[in-house]
């Protein structure tokens, strides 16, 4: 599955718990907050100051290893 910057940060941790790790290093702490479930990964992006393109290489890398998605 690839990760968009359309999807939200719900549907990206869902499909990747690991994935708040990426976020956290990013500076989104946002398995903690509630804008989580209606907020595109992009918007989320864009509040946090965080770079969209290194965030979604980041987050993707996480589906190159199947270890690594919610089963």
């Amino acid at each position: 599955m690839k990760i968009t910057g359309e999807m939200t940060i719900f549907e990206a941790l869902r499909a990747y718990p690991r994935a708040a790790d990426v976020f956290k290093a990013h500076a989104m702490p946002c398995s903690g907050c509630m804008a989580m479930v209606g907020e595109s990964i992009e918007k989320g992006a864009h509040r946090h100051g965080a770079d969209l393109e290194k965030l979604l290489e980041d987050l993707n890398s996480l589906g190159d290893n199947p270890t690594e998605r919610n089963k």
